[in-house]
């Protein structure tokens, strides 16, 4: 135990006696991350204000005065112009410069149209709209005039017919969310889950990849590795010794990571609602068990390649493949956002991790499920040092050109 020790200080010093790479390893990717995120944010916020503000522009032929008053009573201020002074053309060139939101073409006598008609064989009256599908504006105002007209058409039919045109209501006398019933809680977690588990197996393997091929790699490229294994330490030692390094090295750099996307994320979404406080201290042992199981297996993985690879840039490149599959893995939460149930899934690498964090975001984790992923975790950390060991004693692996 204390050689593993003595090894865990060489490397965990070797480390954090560089400023540049304390820095750039462990303080830099959670700023990166606030910075980009909050910029995103904003933006996204920019957007939804300016549209919020715009005043639609639309070319109407034939629009009824009732169907005026109702627009200008839903939206602030619409701005309708005549098409009879513009040649289709024109107003074709003007919905793609952006000139114009909308083309909204009524039929000649519309009124006395839709008064005249008395049975399903008649013609019904027909509104033509155009519209620019590429341009937020044209698209918003389209969706907007598209459902006025529903329900202008709606009110005429009752008007005409009575209520029987109109047989049932749906939700009237409810305040706004008033049909709404859920977990406030449970709610606030899903939008946390949809991102995080993908984020932090992202940042987890990131933070492993800029150390850890350099720890083993590095020293064997630099021949120094030579100097260490013929030390009285056990080889099985070195092993043990740098895998925890390593793997403390990384939660730090994951852990700034994970604060950076905490303050950023509810910018990020657009929610002023968000906040960790829903969490509590059995959510965030549980988070941190289940953050340290998974470095650690991440950091053997790597730890096995770099002892494989004769060089930094073979290391990385045999350790891509593996980074772009737990990527994969945790951009299928985002068409989900919940954990799997089948606990036999739970004794995957990283899929585990993955589902793991989104139960206990979602306050759905069970015990079965989260002491199935741990063990898991424990046997495959093992293997792996069993692993690595073996190639330490290999003198073919270890001092290979």
């Amino acid at each position: 135990m204390k050689n593993v020790l003595t090894i865990f200080k060489k490397e965990f010093y070797r480390v954090m006696s560089d400023k540049r790479l304390i820095f750039t390893s462990i303080f830099l990717p959670g700023l990166a991350i606030y910075l980009m995120y909050s910029f995103i944010g904003g933006v996204v916020e920019r957007e939804i204000e300016d549209s919020e503000a715009h005043n639609m522009v639309v070319y109407e032929e034939n629009m009824t005065t009732e169907f005026k008053a109702m627009l200008y009573a839903a939206y602030d201020d619409p701005k309708f112009i005549d098409v009879s002074d513009y040649t289709q053309d024109e107003l074709e060139n003007m919905l793609l410069t952006g000139d114009a939101d909308l083309i909204v073409k009524f039929p000649d006598n519309f009124n006395e149209l839709i008064t005249d008609y008395q049975t399903s064989t008649d013609t019904l009256p027909n509104v033509d709209i155009y519209y620019n599908p590429s341009e937020n504006y044209s698209r918003d105002a389209y969706y907007n005039i598209l459902g006025a007209l529903e329900y202008h058409a709606t009110e005429i039919g009752i008007e005409r017919f009575g209520d029987s045109y109109n047989p049932f209501t749906v939700n009237i006398g409810f305040d706004d969310n008033q049909n709404q019933i859920f977990d406030e809680e449970k709610a606030s977690g899903q939008m946390f889950a949809g991102m995080l588990p993908m984020l932090i197996i992202m940042f987890l393997f990131s933070a492993a990849m800029s150390i850890g091929p350099d720890s083993i790699a590095g020293e064997k490229e630099r021949g120094t590795i030579a100097t260490l294994l013929v030390t009285p330490t056990k080889r099985s030692e070195i092993a043990i010794g740098k895998v925890l390094s390593l793997s403390v090295i990384s939660l730090f750099s994951a852990t700034s990571s994970f604060i950076g996307i905490i303050f950023s994320l509810p910018k990020l979404l657009q929610s002023n609602e968000l906040s960790i406080a829903i969490y509590g201290p059995a959510e965030f042992a549980m988070l941190f068990s289940v953050l340290l199981a998974t470095v650690l297996v991440i950091v053997g993985v790597i730890s096995c390649i770099s002892a494989y690879a004769k060089t930094i840039k073979e290391a990385s490149l045999l350790i891509m493949p593996f980074y772009f599959v737990s990527i994969v893995v945790g951009i299928s939460t985002l068409m989900s956002g919940e954990a799997n149930q089948n606990p036999i899934m739970y004794l995957v690498p990283i899929y585990n991790s993955v589902h793991i964090i989104i139960s206990i975001l979602t306050f759905e984790t069970t015990a079965t499920t989260f002491f199935i992923m741990i063990g898991s975790s424990v046997v495959y950390v093992s293997i792996l040092i069993f692993v690595l060991n073996k190639f330490f004693q290999s003198e073919k692996i270890m001092f290979a050109k």
